[in-house]
């Protein structure tokens, strides 16, 4: 079958406006050798396309991923037929435009090779007027495997040295020399993801017709500049033939609709580092402008900048939305070491967020507007400001970044390059430059972004002798050629507006100052800090370093026992240790780590029921996860406001590793691939809460309690309330408190200290040596009026395996029940428990949305919630698939038949057994 297209085209005439043709939707795609054909749909990608087409099997069910990877080692050709009539054939040019290839292909209009692509983050462009025809025109892409190209440049390399690492570990079950080619390098396979390799067009093509040159780019810096802003309007423009555009003008018309402004001019284009651009400056008063703020600081005030751009007669119009900020990395010396934070419109900021991984490892999916919208709101409704788009992935389409933008989140933006060495030959270097250029050409002018960083890992790797480079010059000046000489070069001239970093970790200034790979990125005395420990207790405050800047750290939990259901073959997928859960788990010894985490603190049940154990096990690797990220992530909120005896501490920023995951499998996540927010999620809310109150328990048992404030006002006559409850007993036994509290705007303050035994010795929970295993802690932040400010926190004097826990009594009711026939989105339930309920865990089997809290505790006898449903639903739905865990039950099979029978159920009926 051909499909065609006809081509609805703009007449070119003088004083014309004209816009791009779409060349999206169905083509005709064919793998070789074997000739089978499919239809693509293009944006698109071969996975997608061949399990749309009944070829494959779902591509992240059961083991398809390493299945269906045969699929990476194909060529596969794309091809449509489009309709060209007179009209277009008058115009001067008419330029084919790739927004995306992935990654090795050969593009043939009408049988004639007109390029090569070899970049996935590339923008190709082509003038094909000299090869159309009228009438019917064939447009053919052969893409090569990636794989196979990476092997053969792996193999060609002319080195006397090997570009480290060659494969990723075996058990991510990936591919060999991604490193290689510039191309999604997660895509090869990572520690939280599969390896699906892809090759495709995962971006729009469009047909564009020219008279004098193509505006491949508008942008705009936004700078302050004394009483007035700045905004330097920059346009960039291809003629594709190097002498037509010298000594022109071009008239533009500037608007900013909000403020009904105007601006006209004719300037002149220039060509500089074979770059050809125009631009254009306006000013406007400070007054006449609302500032755009992080998330929690202020309103995120967006304006709308319209351009008419005038090329002899040819108009262009383009659109940007801006945000008017300054932005500084602010690192200046301390007693010892540098700082390191960011300051927005002139105020300090502590940032509060997570790491982006790609929202799917299917590059055409990357913008599925509601998964963007919901991850990016599920962060903002989380307190969050910042997110860092990590080098391992793609530059995200612009819709994420818009999105960012509304929601108020910062961006750390990684160039794509991760845990590797890469080459340093030429043709390399000249690709790493235009990746360069363009992508910042496109990203800059969004608010949202306020630092570039050149690669994740890197120099850390360099340093830490990963690979075994230790002692080689020729690493470290490759490091230097392609960080420092060809991105950190481009970055900084392309950019003047905000910070760069070449690394993370780094040192900052100081890895500058020592030549980017001379010292230690881990320090904590500089820079920013990844900290992973999988052998400390994960509850133990002590173990956390104290940074100036923590940009990665993290512990894993297993997904929602809903979500591993998507992906099973057979209900025996659904045991600890099956082929299907050693096969999902990536991190080397992931299962034993968890294993060892969760027995510090807890004891693992064994029901002899292989599906209840592993129900349970999940629960725990999901509070293990939640409990340490509230307790490391308190640690660096503490301390920006304080150093230790080391001079370590002003730490001004915490982003955990990471927001969301790419299939369904244990990873670091605290929001699952099927959108459930684990139990994390839940505790992020509170940990990032705008005040915080928060202990540090060290090694002495003496326990600090801090009062943590981001508020740019102070907290005035607050109070805290310490509640001592007795485990056995089951009830609250004595509350203690500290009235008259003032703290500074955007202060962490040390409130009081207490040895822990005395405090609780004196509360009633016995001997010196039972104290600590007799009781636990409630504290609660409040003000004049009597009414919270903070979330309640939690003191665990002993690990809790030591303790003998309450047998809970919860019971939970979906309110009010006269609307049980009445569709809607939200619900009250109430929550009750006699006794000490620890870490109630509410999962809802078939109903999407989510809960105004989860993981939570009910100490004083009834707890009301919010549920909130994606799409209206009844109340009957909400109560007939309700699952209830809690700590004490998890050790009560007899409590578990319930859920457990939902679970089987389900099962049964999705005819997995």
């Amino acid at each position: 079958m051909i499909w065609q297209k006809k081509i609805l085209l703009c007449v070119i005439i003088w004083a014309a406006k004209c816009s791009s043709i779409s060349l999206n939707g169905k083509w005709n795609g064919r793998l070789e050798p074997t000739g089978m054909p499919f239809i693509a749909e293009i944006p698109g990608g071969i996975y997608t396309d061949l399990e749309t087409n009944g070829y494959i099997k779902n591509n992240l069910l059961g083991f398809n991923d390493l299945i269906n990877r045969v699929v990476a080692n194909e060529t596969v050709v794309y091809k449509t037929n489009f309709e060209v009539d007179g009209a277009l054939l008058k115009a001067k040019k008419v330029i084919l435009i790739f927004n995306g290839l992935d990654t090795f292909g050969t593009i043939y209009v009408n049988n004639e090779v007109i390029g090569k692509a070899s970049n996935m983050f590339l923008e190709y462009k082509y003038d094909i007027k000299n090869v159309l025809k009228s009438g019917n025109n064939e447009l053919k892409i052969i893409l090569e495997s990636s794989v196979l190209t990476a092997k053969k440049l792996f193999d060609a390399q002319s080195l006397d040295y090997i570009v480290y690492p060659k494969c990723v570990p075996e058990v991510y079950n990936g591919e060999c020399h991604v490193n290689h080619i510039r191309k999604m390098q997660a895509s090869f396979g990572w520690d939280w993801g599969p390896a699906f390799p892809s090759m495709g067009i995962w971006k729009n093509v469009d047909l564009e017709p020219v008279e004098l040159a193509l505006i491949s780019r508008v942008t705009a810096d936004v700078s302050k500049i004394n009483d007035s802003w700045k905004i330097d309007v920059l346009i960039f423009l291809e003629s594709f033939e190097s002498t037509e555009l010298v000594d022109k003008s071009i008239n533009i018309e500037c608007a900013i609709k909000e403020l009904n402004l105007n601006y006209r001019s004719d300037v002149k284009v220039t060509t500089s580092d074979n770059i050809t651009s125009a631009s254009y400056s306006i000013n406007v008063p400070l007054n006449e402008i609302e500032l755009w703020w992080p998330n929690g600081y202020g309103k995120q005030n967006l304006y709308t900048l319209s351009l008419k751009i005038d090329i002899e007669n040819v108009i262009t119009e383009k659109e940007l939305k801006l945000g008017f900020r300054t932005v500084e990395l602010v690192q200046e010396p301390l007693k010892k070491g540098l700082s390191f934070y960011f300051k927005v419109n002139g105020i300090p900021i502590f940032a509060k967020g997570s790491n982006w991984i790609p929202s799917s490892i299917f590059p055409e999916k990357l913008e599925d507007k509601k998964t963007l919208t919901d991850l990016l709101k599920a962060s903002k409704d989380t307190h969050m400001n910042m997110m860092r788009v990590w080098g391992g992935g793609v530059y995200e389409s612009d819709l994420f970044y818009d999105i960012a933008d509304e929601y108020g989140i910062m961006i750390w933006q990684d160039f794509m390059f991760a845990c590797n060495m890469y080459p340093s030959t030429e043709e390399f270097l000249e690709n790493v430059k235009n990746e360069v250029v363009q992508n910042m050409l496109r990203l800059k002018h969004h608010p949202s972004i306020v630092i570039w960083a050149g690669n994740n890992e890197n120099e850390a790797a360099l340093y830490g002798n990963w690979y075994g480079t230790a002692g080689q010059r020729v690493y470290n000046e490759d490091y230097v050629k392609l960080y420092v000489d060809t991105i950190k070069k481009w970055a900084v001239k392309i950019d003047r507006t905000r910070p760069f970093v070449v690394s993370s970790p780094s040192n900052g200034l100081y890895s500058e100052q020592m030549n980017y790979t001379n010292s230690n990125p881990y320090s904590n005395l500089y820079g920013d800090v990844h900290y992973y420990n999988y052998l400390k207790n994960s509850w133990d405050i002590n173990q956390y370093p104290i940074t100036r800047f923590a940009s990665e750290y993290g512990f894993q939990a297993l997904p929602s026992v809903w979500t591993l259901m998507s992906a099973i073959e057979k209900s025996t997928d659904l045991e600890l240790g099956s082929e299907f859960m050693k096969h999902r788990q990536h991190l080397p010894a992931g299962n034993s780590i968890f294993k060892i985490l969760i027995s510090k603190n807890f004891l693992i049940p064994n029901t002899n029921d292989s599906l209840l154990d592993l129900i349970n096990f999940i629960y725990l690797t999901q509070v293990n996860q939640a409990v340490s990220m509230r307790i490391e992530t308190e640690s660096y909120r503490q301390m920006k406001s304080h150093f230790n005896d080391l001079d370590e501490g002003m730490t001004m920023g915490a982003l955990y590793w990471q927001l969301n995951d790419v299939w369904q499998a244990p990873s670091w996540s605290s929001i699952d691939f099927l959108g459930r927010w684990k139990m994390l999620h839940y505790y992020v809310k509170d940990f990032f809460a705008p005040v915080i109150i928060t202990t540090r328990l060290d090694k002495a048992d003496t326990l600090s309690i801090y009062i943590v404030s981001d508020l740019l006002t102070p907290l005035s006559n607050i109070s805290i309330e310490m509640l001592i409850y007795d485990w056995r007993v089951s009830k609250l036994i004595q509350t203690k408190k500290i009235t008259g509290i003032n703290v500074a705007p955007n202060e962490s303050k040390l409130v009081t200290q207490y040895w822990i035994v005395t405090f609780l010795q004196a509360a009633g929970c016995g001997s010196e040596d039972e104290a600590k295993l007799n009781c636990m802690i409630e504290l609660l932040l409040k003000n004049a009026d009597d009414s919270l400010i903070a979330p309640a926190n939690y003191v665990y004097p002993a690990p809790l395996k030591d303790i003998s826990l309450p047998q809970d009594s919860v019971e939970v009711r979906v309110l009010p029940e006269n609307v049980f026939n009445k569709a809607q989105k939200e619900f009250e339930i109430e929550v009750t428990s006699q006794k000490l309920a620890l870490f109630v865990w509410l999962e809802l089997k078939s109903v999407n949305g989510r809960f105004s809290e989860n993981g939570f505790h009910v100490l004083m006898g009834k707890k009301q919630i919010t549920f909130y449903a994606a799409e209206p639903t009844f109340a009957k739905n909400i109560s007939d698939n309700l699952m209830v865990t809690t700590l004490s039950r998890i050790y009560n099979p007899s409590l578990r038949s319930l859920d457990l029978q939902i679970i089987v159920d389900e099962i049964i009926k999705l005819n997995k057994i």
